[in-house]
């Protein structure tokens, strides 16, 4: 695993609050399909939190202008915390090293990009963001590629890496999953007569921590082609 850097010179504040929400609003938005209205909620919580702000990702961007495909998130990422100033920064983690490379063409010195396992990762960066009094702000996982059949490996890849970065998750750290399509499964018992078994309320790889949610009484903020949590303390 490549060294984890949270020393970076101090970002310049931008000189107008509002350039990421042009930006959002003008370019984004009409591109992001599906992702557009979770995003934004995102986007809106995090201006509620105070600066500096730290967003935790997993999977990073890989291709540029691939909107509605991957929504994006590391640039839209880099463009916010760009904007909020004050040192705020993204910390991305992606196994492929061909990712990372081409994730860093794309985005600023605000974003730290590591080639890495995201739960080894996370385990490490929450112990030196814990050690520094750096709070995550946002923990977006999103890496590894949804199978909306055979969806559990990537689910419980996603419980993983919340447990690994639970250190640094606390009641006001909004955590979401990418890819979180309802999945209904049919049965054709005979030639007349379909039996529908109970959707879940947040299917696709956020269906695990969906029901650990649930399970301790917590709610989700957003449901969507995206999930997001408040309150999943450790």
């Amino acid at each position: 695993m490549e060294a984890l850097s949270l020393n970076l010179p101090p970002i310049t504040p931008s000189p107008d609050a509002n350039e990421f929400w042009r930006f959002f609003d003008e370019i984004a938005a009409p591109q992001l399909a599906h992702r557009e209205d979770t995003f934004r909620k995102i986007f809106q919580y995090l201006d509620t939190c105070p600066t500096p702000i730290t967003i935790v990702e997993t999977g990073c961007v890989r291709l540029a202008g691939n909107w509605s495909g991957d929504g994006q998130s590391t640039i839209l990422f880099d463009k916010y915390v760009t904007a909020r100033g004050s040192n705020s920064k993204v910390h991305s983690v992606d196994i492929n090293a061909a990712h990372v490379d081409a994730c860093r063409e794309l985005v600023g010195p605000n974003v730290i990009v590591t080639v890495a396992d995201s739960v080894a990762y996370l385990n490490v960066l929450t112990r030196q963001l814990k050690d520094h009094a750096v709070k995550i702000n946002l923990l977006y996982l999103d890496s590894f590629d949804l199978d909306e059949v055979y969806w559990f490996a990537s689910a419980s890849h996603h419980l993983k890496e919340l447990l690994s970065a639970s250190r640094s998750v606390d009641k006001e750290t909004l955590v979401v999953v990418d890819d979180c399509p309802l999945n209904v499964k049919l049965v054709r018992p005979n030639a007349n007569q379909y039996t529908v078994y109970g959707e879940p309320s947040v299917g696709g790889k956020g269906r695990l921590i969906a029901e650990f949610a649930h399970q301790v009484g917590v709610a989700p903020l957003f449901t969507g082609y995206q999930a997001g949590w408040v309150g999943l303390q450790f």
